[in-house]
C-alpha cells in the first residue's frame, strides 16, 4: 500500500489573484501545505506542494472549505475542474467509509495555484511561492497522476494532517 501524506503548514489570511479576461477575484484565506508520496518500504517517491481554502476544514457539503483531516480512499471520475490535457476529464477524487456523505463533496486534486482556484478542492504545484499560492501545479498534477495510475488508484491512501 502506498502512503499519501498532506500535511498542513501555514495558513495565510488574504490573498489575491490578479485579474483576468476581465473577470476579478475577491481576496480569500488559504492553507499552503506539503504532500508526500510513500512507496511500500517508506521511501518518499514524490513531493510537492498543496494550496486549499483557508480557515475551519468541514464535512458539509456545499461549502467553499477544506476537507477534514482524516484518511481517503481515491477513485477516477469525471470532471470539468482544471486538469492536464492527457488526463482530461479523468479526475482523482476522495472519499472516505467514515463519512457516506463525503463523495457527493467531489472534493478533487487538480491543477490551480490561489484559494480562489479550490472550491474545497486539493491543488498541487512543485513549488510554494511563500505567499499563500503554489506554482507548477500543471507538472504536479501530472507527475502526480502518472505514479496513480501506475500503480493503481485502489493501492493510495490520502492521510490528511492539519497544521
Amino acid at each position: 500500500m502506498f502512503q499519501i501524506i498532506l500535511q498542513r503548514k501555514k495558513e495565510y489570511a488574504k490573498v489575491s489573484k490578479p485579474e483576468k479576461n476581465g473577470k476579478t477575484y475577491k481576496d480569500e484565506p488559504s492553507t499552503i501545505g506539503e504532500l508526500i508520496i510513500e512507496n511500500e518500504s517508506g521511501e518518499i517517491i514524490f513531493r510537492c506542494a498543496t494550496c486549499e481554502n483557508g480557515g475551519e476544514s468541514t464535512d458539509t457539503p456545499n461549502q467553499d472549505k477544506r476537507i477534514v483531516a482524516r484518511t481517503y480512499q481515491l477513485y477516477w471520475t469525471e470532471s470539468s475542474v482544471a486538469l492536464p490535457k492527457e488526463w482530461k476529464p479523468k479526475c482523482i477524487s476522495t472519499y472516505t467509509d467514515a463519512l457516506a456523505s463525503h463523495k457527493g463533496r467531489r472534493i478533487h486534486i487538480h491543477i490551480g495555484n490561489y484559494p480562489q482556484d479550490t472550491e474545497g478542492c486539493i491543488l498541487l504545484g512543485m513549488q510554494d511561492n511563500g505567499n499563500g499560492t503554489i506554482g507548477g501545479s500543471t507538472i504536479a498534477v501530472s507527475n502526480f497522476y502518472g505514479i496513480i495510475n501506475k500503480h493503481g488508484i485502489e493501492n493510495f491512501r490520502l492521510e490528511v494532517r492539519e497544521i
